[in-house]
């Protein structure tokens, strides 16, 4: 801004001002100017920068702090602003934490109807959890998501086949993979899907309705077993 590093709060005023009337890109026209006018919107943002900056006195002295001094005297030397040091990573248990944070708040965009935000947080979330059942929920919320697409519903599977590689037993995966499979006419396998579901948790109402009874060549000659006793029991 052209000003000494002693300048007062109304002189970086009255500098501001003076330089904003100099570079407003309002001020200059004429086609002749070429790529100047987004040049000259660069220089009106740094100086806009450079005021908010200054005129502050937090922000100021946060700024003198990173300059270069003399280490005998102390004084500031001229020069640009020492870079600001990164800040330190989160713990990876903090990490885990916010991510499991962003699954419940996911779940919630799910039950409002905004899948694609709940996606938004749960693709880089559900990696970093650590919480077994927070992962699984992260991935239930994921392939609802995805199935409202009909162009992701591929990607849906995959998501559930990722949860059962987690957890092989998670019976609402297999009864959403049955369900998908039932919906593109792949009959064996949405059967092998709502069975399975039934072998995990035989009063699955759910997989009770949708896998019907039985084959008569899968039963036991006996006529046992439990899932066809329960399908019996259900009429």
């Amino acid at each position: 801004m052209g000003i000494e590093r002693t300048a007062t709060e109304p002189q970086v005023k009255e500098a501001y001002f003076r330089l904003a009337k100099r570079f407003h890109p309002d001020v200059h026209h004429g086609e002749s100017l070429g790529d100047l006018r987004d040049q000259l919107e660069a220089v009106f943002i740094k100086l806009g920068d450079a005021y908010e900056t200054l005129k502050n006195a937090k922000t100021r002295e946060a700024y003198e702090a990173r300059l270069p001094r003399d280490k005998a005297t102390g004084t500031i030397l001229p020069g640009p602003p020492q870079p600001e040091a990164p800040p330190a990573p989160p713990d990876p248990e903090t990490l885990a934490r916010l991510a499991e944070e962003d699954i419940r708040r996911a779940e919630k965009l799910v039950e409002q109807e905004k899948y694609w935000d709940a996606i938004q947080l749960l693709d880089p979330a559900i990696p970093v959890a650590k919480n077994s059942k927070m992962i699984a929920r992260g991935y239930i919320a994921l392939a609802k998501s995805r199935l409202k697409n009909p162009k992701w519903v591929k990607d849906a599977e995959n998501t559930l086949k990722e949860l059962l590689r987690v957890d092989p037993k998670h019976v609402e995966a297999h009864f959403m993979l049955g369900s998908i499979y039932k919906a593109g006419g792949l009959k064996a396998r949405s059967e092998a899907m709502f069975r399975k579901v039934l072998e995990l948790q035989p009063d699955h109402e759910g997989a009770l309705t949708e896998f019907g009874p039985l084959p008569a060549e899968r039963t036991s000659p006996e006529g046992g077993g439990l899932i066809k006793k329960l399908f019996k029991k259900g009429g």
